[in-house]
């Protein structure tokens, strides 16, 4: 997929130096002393695992982290050796293939551990997943002491970290977040007080760095904030010094019809008898992520630096009014998200006319479009990648 990602006809745009510039602010908000452990879940968002791991790595992460074995392999085959850590639960018959190539498991039940256990051959580090209320992945808080000390008791386990998930989206969240986080510190408090020092252990998300919050944990995981994403509602968190890395969805025209002024209404279609004189075809619809409109909503894409209606979305093509275009031709560029001339469309209006967030957005044209990458100047060539030791972590 990512060979493809060339396309000169329809294609998003992927801001790379955008990425870095965030990964700093992130920096700088949480300071020097934390471990950061960078989210490319589902895609790195939508904008392509294997170039965001491959920019990301040339900064200064301690791990990358997804919940898609897919895209940790397609990480691992573009060459890029960075420690991964699995997300969330895998199930136990995948073991093998996460050792195989070096990725770190999640633990949240005996079963895992177990197999874990059965099949490195040699000390396997382990992130133990704990579940502080969330209520989607992890063991339950108020069981964790225990088993974490019954996974350390298996051979060849080597428990890396210990990591929860308190996501917000707003001050009422942000306040149960709080007292999560205060029960997290409490357990990992614990366990050193049992002589079970944890090297890494992880609660605040982006959210968490958006909304000022601080634990007791020495690492992060940011997400949405990597790809300039708010993760809260703009009166919890502050969004200053972070850019989208989605920078455009562009397209082309690649057919016009003019139309004669006084043509009888009766015979076209209802979206056109409305004043349409002209109208445009691209190739980004249903197929390629596209979407209708709410109920009372114009959609609109930017042709030489103006607004032009969306009239109808269909499965691979979009229908546009040009009326108000002189003399449009085939092969000319239409935006249908980023900038034209002095008119915007950000994915945050875009967002509205579906009534969806803007990572619900992006995420509709994820792995349906190719991606153009620019930017990221500091990132060099991943190295060839070494022979993988067997049900090992590469170090």
């Amino acid at each position: 997929m990512e060979g493809d990602r060339t396309s000169l006809t329809t294609r998003m745009e992927v801001d790379l130096g955008a990425l870095e510039g965030n990964f700093r602010e992130i920096r700088r908000r949480v300071g020097e002393g934390k471990i950061i452990i960078a989210s490319i879940k589902a895609d790195a968002y939508g904008h392509g695992a294997v170039e965001v791991a491959r920019t990301l790595v040339a900064l200064d992460i301690y791990a990358l982290a997804t919940g898609s074995l897919d895209d940790a392999l397609a990480v691992r085959r573009s060459g890029n050796q960075a420690r991964i850590l699995i997300f969330g639960n895998s199930p136990p018959d995948t073991v093998p293939e996460l050792l195989d190539h070096g990725l770190v498991p999640s633990v949240d039940s005996m079963d895992m551990a177990r197999a874990v256990s059965e099949t490195a051959d040699a000390p396997s580090p382990v992130f133990i997943k704990v579940d502080c209320g969330f209520g989607r992945f992890g063991v339950p808080v108020e069981t964790a002491q225990t088993f974490v000390k019954g996974v350390a008791a298996l051979p060849n386990i080597q428990i890396e970290g210990v990591y929860t998930h308190l996501p917000f989206p707003d001050a009422a969240g942000r306040d149960w977040a709080r007292k999560r986080h205060a029960v997290f510190d409490r357990l990992i408090a614990d366990l050193a007080a049992s002589g079970r020092e944890i090297p890494i252990t992880q609660a605040i998300d982006s959210s968490g760095i958006a909304g000022g919050l601080t634990d007791g944990s020495n690492a992060i995981a940011p997400g949405s904030l990597l790809y300039g994403l708010a993760p809260v509602a703009p009166e919890v968190g502050d969004m200053s010094g972070f850019q989208p890395v989605l920078r455009a969805i562009r397209t082309r025209l690649i057919h016009v019809t003019e139309r004669a002024a006084d043509r009888p209404s009766h015979v076209d279609a209802e979206y056109l008898r409305h004043g349409v004189t002209a109208t445009g075809i691209v190739p980004l619809g249903i197929n390629e992520g596209y979407r209708g409109t709410e109920p009372g909503r114009t959609a609109a894409m930017l042709l030489r630096g103006r607004r032009v209606p969306v009239l109808r979305v269909c499965l691979e093509n979009t229908v546009l009014d040009l009326s108000a275009i002189d003399r449009p031709k085939p092969g000319e560029e239409v935006v249908a998200m980023g900038s034209g001339g002095e008119e915007e469309i950000d994915l945050e209006e875009m967002a509205k006319w579906w009534a969806c967030s803007p990572l619900s957005a992006i995420m509709s044209f994820a792995r349906r479009l190719p991606h153009r990458y620019a930017g990221g100047g500091t990132v060099p060539k991943p190295a060839t990648p070494a022979p993988m030791a067997s049900r090992t972590h590469p170090q």
